[in-house]
């Protein structure tokens, strides 16, 4: 009897240790990426803009955190593109990743709103509306409606802008009758269609032949894709009209995050607003770059005025916005339509 007491007692004590080991395992967020971690950007290497949000969003968690966090990054799409990722984030498997605004869409339509074209005047404009009540207002019911939290929002890259091989386009009427390349996203497609050109749905790694090729006369991109797809070889002209800031984000899943301890919750959204801060400096800085990259490669560069930028926005920006108020809350439309007056 005395055995089976002492026994009893050595399996409890036992299990005590072993709750105890278990309880100080940190917490394992994986974060995903679907490209490499640096852009080459004429003769320098540069990392990339979400792979810098991410470095930082580890360094500033793990501390935050007192290491009962631990981040693991896995670039290169190791664990799949960007829709694979949303979904491991829904089954459990995965704990944050790095979407563009068209990757998300699927999961929330209303993040389309901001890609009304002309929409913002510089970066900052749409970092203020992204960081006020509006933009606070939109990500809190994407976590309500689709279960991801964004956790850091930033542009993807840089303002996107036409480039083609036919003639430098200085108003909306140079843009009538050329092919442009566009994602297969309507809201794109849309705005192409309204400026009177043609818009041709490509995938990326074919669109380097098609404009070889003539399949299509131009595209519209940042800088820095460009230079990432080596299109400055088979484009002669870029007009900066800056129609679209794409975004891309940090998102997690809310049922998650709030699963955690309070303290930890704190610390996961105050590591990504330090993601953010890295993300959009290094876009700021890599966008520049890739501009003087494209002169240099030969590219002819053209700066509308506000008066040549002005017949885009007559001609684009309405459409798309009607198009918008069909296929999304148009309530949310409106939101952000009085906040950019």
């Amino acid at each position: 009897m005395k055995n089976w007491k002492k026994l009893l007692v050595i399996v409890v004590l036992f299990l005590c240790v072993v709750g105890d080991l278990l309880a100080e395992q940190p917490i394992v967020f994986k974060l995903a990426f679907t490209d490499p971690p640096y852009l080459k950007i004429g003769d320098l290497q540069v990392m990339h803009h979400s792979y810098a949000g991410m470095v930082a969003f580890k360094s500033a968690l793990e501390k935050l955190s007192s290491g009962r966090i631990v981040v693991e990054l896995y670039p290169y799409g190791r664990l799949g593109d960007a829709n694979e990722n949303i979904q491991q984030i829904f089954s459990g498997t995965l704990q944050g990743a790095t979407p563009a605004d068209g990757a998300v869409a699927p999961f929330y339509k209303d993040i389309q709103v901001f890609s009304i074209p002309y929409a913002f005047g510089s970066a900052l404009e749409a970092y203020n509306l992204w960081d006020g009540p509006v933009g606070k207002a939109l990500f809190d019911n994407m976590a309500k409606v689709s279960g991801l939290r964004v956790l850091a929002i930033y542009d993807n890259g840089g303002f996107r802008s036409f480039s083609n091989n036919k003639k430098p386009i200085k108003t909306a009427a140079d843009m009538k009758g050329l092919k442009i390349r566009t994602m297969t996203i309507p809201v794109h497609m849309e705005m192409v269609k309204a400026l009177g050109a043609s818009p041709t749905p490509i995938a990326w790694l074919e669109l380097y032949n098609a404009l070889q090729t003539g399949v299509v006369d131009g595209q519209e991109n940042s800088a820095a894709t460009i230079l990432g797809g080596s299109l400055q070889e088979v484009q002669k002209y870029y007009t900066l009209d800056e129609h679209f800031l794409g975004s891309a984000m940090i998102v997690t899943s809310e049922k998650w995050l709030k699963s955690l301890p309070p303290d930890l919750q704190t610390a996961i959204i105050q590591a990504g607003k330090i993601a953010e801060y890295a993300a959009r400096g290094t876009s700021r800085a890599n966008d520049s770059l890739a501009l003087e990259a494209l002169q240099k490669a030969g590219v002819q560069i053209y700066y509308p005025t506000s008066a040549e930028i002005a017949t885009f926005k007559a001609a684009s920006q309405q459409p798309v916005i009607d198009w918008l108020k069909k296929n999304i809350n148009p309530s949310t439309v409106d939101t952000v339509l009085s906040a950019l007056k």
